[in-house]
């Protein structure tokens, strides 16, 4: 992720879980994370990562989907006097609540795309994002996977001015990368046979580790089901996980850890290793 805290880039993502409290234990076994408050909002708390904030956690709504990961992008202007809420519904996009303003922190507002994937918007008010990217425990990339790319690329472009170009494919599938001024952040693969049955459009957090094989089998012992085991493509060493609640999420050694150029594994690539 060579991108992030800024205008229509990356900025957060957070755990929506049935049991906050049990999904805090098994991440902060897994990654190590700790605890922290976000003041003016009961029940939500911070994922830190070497004190710095890497995500959020907080409870699933009644009645609302399974445990999942969403992220959030940084809501930016696009002069044309537009909120970006009214942006996301002329792009053919759904408002799916009231924006939750958190003072000295940011107005936050959930959304889905054309497909349905689910995402947030972040205005920030003090607190710009993520404090740490690309370094083990921390956020590395996110993905896309859509029953509709055409339509997806073009919500995304419009909403958030996004470039997206076509990527070498992996193993014969197509796979998009979204930028900002040039530096990727991201991809798009579109769901195919190769995917679980049921799959649905939605987004999939990366986290960096260290030793993938160690995380995903400490994952396993914590209770994850190891959707796709370690598997190395030219990136790194990936692994796809759903963790205790059914939440998905992968981790992810990065060849080139140390300046952030890795590039996780492509949505063609994924489905390549899911077939076998």
């Amino acid at each position: 992720m060579k991108t992030w805290n800024v205008p229509s880039a990356p900025c957060w993502a957070d755990l929506s879980a049935a049991d906050p409290r049990a999904a805090a234990g098994f991440y902060q076994r897994l990654f190590g994370w700790e605890l922290g408050e976000v003041p003016g909002l009961d029940g939500y708390r911070a994922f830190l990562s070497e004190g710095e904030p890497v995500g959020g956690l907080g409870p699933r709504r009644p009645g609302r989907r399974p445990s999942v990961w969403r992220p959030y992008f940084v809501a930016g202007p696009d002069g044309t006097g537009e909120s970006p809420a009214e942006r996301v519904a002329l792009a053919r996009g759904k408002v799916l609540g009231e924006p939750v303003e958190v003072p000295g922190v940011c107005r936050a507002t959930l959304c889905a795309d054309s497909s349905g994937a689910v995402f947030g918007l972040w205005e920030p008010d003090g607190h710009r994002g993520f404090g740490r990217v690309n370094a083990p425990g921390s956020p590395a990339w996110l993905d896309l996977a859509t029953t509709d790319p055409d339509g997806s690329r073009g919500f995304y472009t419009e909403v958030f001015g996004w470039q997206a170009r076509r990527a070498a494919p992996g193993a014969g599938f197509p796979y998009t990368e979204w930028s900002l001024g040039g530096q990727p952040f991201g991809g798009m693969t579109p769901i195919t046979e190769a995917f679980p049955a049921g799959t649905v459009p939605r987004w999939l957090v990366y986290v960096a580790v260290r030793d993938c094989d160690a995380a995903a089998a400490r994952g396993a012992r914590l209770g994850a089901n190891v959707l796709l085991p370690p598997t190395t493509v030219e990136p790194g060493r990936f692994s796809v996980l759903a963790d205790p609640q059914g939440a998905m999420f992968a981790v992810i050694a990065l060849a080139r850890e140390e300046n952030g150029e890795g590039r996780p594994a492509t949505g063609g690539e994924r489905a390549a290793a899911i077939m076998g």
